[in-house]
């Protein structure tokens, strides 16, 4: 049996969701599908956690920068485990609370790798969504700069 959408969103990132919930408040039959934890690329491995590390990055090399000019730091070190577990205490609840927002909102959530079976007709398993419109939102690939160090 084939399920209908007025909006199929592929991934479930900020571009994906912002997309579904503006279709949602129109009215709209929405559905969002991801093969991965609920949250997308920036939210759970890209943006936000880069921040926390490169922010404690940051704050080590300031600090031995400014050493002998009023700031002293014996033994200065990063936690390495106990910097994870404070990326984790903001990462890991993404996926649950996006889960909730999209039941909250009445969006349809699936998950599994969509596969298309038609322009506007997309498989996630043994389902079949066939939708007026298909929103591909997996994000880009960084490009290969071919210089070593890449």
């Amino acid at each position: 049996m084939t399920r209908k959408f007025d909006l199929i969103a592929i991934e479930t990132g900020s571009a994906a969701s912002g997309a579904t919930s503006r279709c949602r408040e129109a009215g709209w039959n929405v559905a969002i599908v991801d093969s991965r934890p609920f949250g997308g690329t920036c939210a759970l491995r890209g943006c936000d956690p880069k921040k926390v590390l490169v922010g404690a990055a940051e704050a080590v090399d300031w600090t031995r920068r400014m050493k002998g000019r009023g700031i002293q730091a014996a033994e200065l070190q990063i936690d390495w485990p106990e910097l994870m577990r404070f990326k984790r205490s903001f990462t890991e609840p993404v996926t649950k609370r996006r889960e909730d927002d999209f039941a909250k909102a009445g969006i349809a959530a699936f998950h599994g790798r969509a596969r298309f079976a038609g322009p506007t007709t997309v498989r996630i398993g043994e389902e079949t969504l066939e939708g007026r419109y298909v929103v591909i939102a997996t994000g880009e690939a960084p490009a290969d700069l071919g210089i070593p160090g890449r």
